[in-house]
């Protein structure tokens, strides 16, 4: 999928206004409103498989900083989180791209229920073709181990939005290591690891995802380095 340089400095210069508004309208709970900023955008002449990574990412990912740094409440961001899923379709790329081959387990942890990041991550490798296993929230460290089985995936994103639940991927690793599973490459997703670098480290993952761009960077190094393919 090639997009002209004239038309991606465009969509850089365009996006950066209007992500802003965006995101007020996701805290605002205005479906409406943020459909109109979609399509202000969009007929100022962003390509539509640009919306995603230049509007909607950074939309997502301020609000995502607001519930790090206590600046809007669980109500409000998950209130928020509703609307940016309404709204997602339209700014999702066209068209897919070729089939990776390479498969990756994706979950939001046991007693957390925030999904906005997870979907957006498994969107964005899925548009990358990526074979995408989506656990949806609430889930269990053995439920990812059981998909790993299952598909034989080397890949798990677990997603945490709350401090506790962040610490709760521990168990993943824990869980891991006691299968003799040290050949599982463990990303972490959230907005308490985007607030602590150091917080993942502590549980043992091996990255952080903190966007659907970081997301596709760092599956491609993990294809070149530790699955030994090459990422394309």
């Amino acid at each position: 999928m090639r997009v002209n340089v004239e038309a991606a400095e465009r969509s850089n210069r365009v996006a950066s206004d209007d992500v802003a508004l965006l995101y007020e309208a996701f805290v605002s709970q205005d479906p409406a409103a943020a459909i109109q900023v979609v399509e202000r955008v969009r007929s100022s002449g962003v390509p539509q498989q640009l919306l995603f990574d230049v509007l909607y990412v950074p939309a997502m990912s301020l609000l995502g900083s607001a519930w790090a740094e206590g600046a809007i409440d669980e109500v409000v961001f998950t209130q928020a989180s509703v609307v940016a899923e309404q709204i997602g379709s339209f700014v999702m790329p066209p068209v897919a791209r070729a089939d990776t081959g390479v498969s990756v387990v994706i979950g939001t942890m046991h007693r957390d229920r925030h999904s906005v990041m997870k979907d957006i991550v498994a969107s964005a490798l899925k548009e990358a073709g990526y074979r995408v296993n989506d656990l949806g929230v609430d889930v269990r460290a053995p439920d990812f181990l059981e998909r790993l089985d299952e598909t034989g995936s080397r890949i798990v994103i677990a997603c945490a939005e709350m401090l506790a639940t962040a610490r709760a991927v521990a168990g993943v690793r824990d869980l891991l290591a006691a299968e003799n599973r040290d050949d599982v490459v463990l990303l972490v997703c959230g907005g308490p690891f985007a607030a602590d670098p150091g917080l993942a480290r502590a549980i043992g993952a091996n990255g952080v995802v903190a966007s659907a761009e970081s997301a596709l960077k760092l599956l491609a190094r993990v294809r070149e380095e530790l699955l030994g393919e090459g990422a394309a």
